[in-house]
């Protein structure tokens, strides 16, 4: 019976992540293709209340992240053809994933995303 707990409490630990590990952080540019499509979705929502004019600043506002996540994209300019290429691929699948879910869920990813341009 002891040996049979012994042998629980191993697998059980061992699935465990160690000493509050948690899983690896995307790449930056990923954060940035995911805010730009979290903006990018956010703008499409239906809204009456909202102006033309909002719906223009926040699709700028996913314009500004799709460049941020362009220019962070690894290899340097001589990579900006792949890396606009794989950002507006991240960003056209995210949009549409974020287009499923509610507004307030939409609105808690611009939320967390992290500042870019001036």
């Amino acid at each position: 019976m002891a040996s049979r707990l012994a042998t629980v409490i191993l697998v059980a630990a061992t699935a465990l992540p160690c000493c509050g590990q948690s899983a690896p952080k995307p790449p930056r540019w990923q954060v940035l293709a995911d805010c730009a499509a979290a903006y990018e979705a956010n703008a499409r929502i239906a809204d009456p209340d909202r102006p033309a004019a909002m719906i223009a600043q926040v699709s700028d506002v996913a314009a500004d992240y799709m460049k941020a996540a362009e220019a962070a994209y690894p290899g340097g300019p001589k990579s900006r053809k792949a890396a606009h290429r794989r950002v507006a691929a991240q960003v056209a699948a995210r949009t549409r994933a974020y287009a499923t879910r509610p507004r307030e869920a939409v609105e808690a990813v611009i939320d967390a995303c992290p500042q870019v341009g001036g």
